[in-house]
């Protein structure tokens, strides 16, 4: 099981920045781009600029809510309809969140929940939900440990160390130089 508390201590006050973030990392593995994906600052209504796989034409969203998902369903319709305006190709857009969602009094899924498959649905998109159910599993994958470590726990994560290490040596090797300045003549090493 996944923390979130953890993750809500490690990133506190930039919970939505690291959560898109922790999106863009699934999302990438899960439709194997070991590159990236090219986005824009401040993208309109998806994370990054869509993908196509196979027929469909996909993008994501990231979503960090500490509210409850019935009060965020107005939030959810606006992106996607500010994603299909944008990206009027869209077929498939993945929706991360954070939170689950609670089951409908007389069907298990809740009303607010059809009502944004439906609209995506009358816009000639699919919703793919990932909920923290699905970020577990992938998380618990061996291959993206490094991005559990990274989001669900305390300390250095192997990917902290890498960055460490990064400006240790950037700081070590920039003080090297191929010249010395020696009683006002310059001295060059090859």
């Amino acid at each position: 099981m996944l923390d979130w508390k953890i993750f809500s201590a490690k990133f506190d006050g930039r919970e939505s920045k690291a959560f898109e973030s922790l999106a863009y990392q699934l999302f990438c593995n899960e439709h194997g781009d070991k590159i990236g994906i090219f986005r824009f600052k401040n993208q309109t209504g998806i994370e990054t600029e869509p993908i196509k796989v196979g027929k469909d034409i996909i993008g994501f969203q990231a979503k960090y809510y500490e509210t409850p998902l019935s009060s965020k369903t107005s939030d959810i319709i606006d992106s996607i309809k500010k994603a299909k305006r944008k990206n009027p190709e869209l077929t498939k857009i993945f929706i991360y969140l954070n939170k689950e969602f609670g089951e409908g009094e007389k069907e298990k899924d809740p009303e607010y929940k059809r009502k944004i498959e439906d609209f995506a649905e009358n816009l000639g998109m699919e919703i793919v939900w990932r909920v923290p159910s699905h970020i577990e599993k992938q998380l618990l994958l061996s291959e993206n440990r490094y991005i559990r470590e990274h989001f669900f726990k305390l300390g250095r994560s192997i990917i902290d160390f890498l960055d460490e290490l990064q400006r240790h040596t950037e700081n070590r090797l920039s003080s090297i130089h191929s010249e010395i300045n020696f009683t006002g003549r310059v001295i060059k090493f090859n």
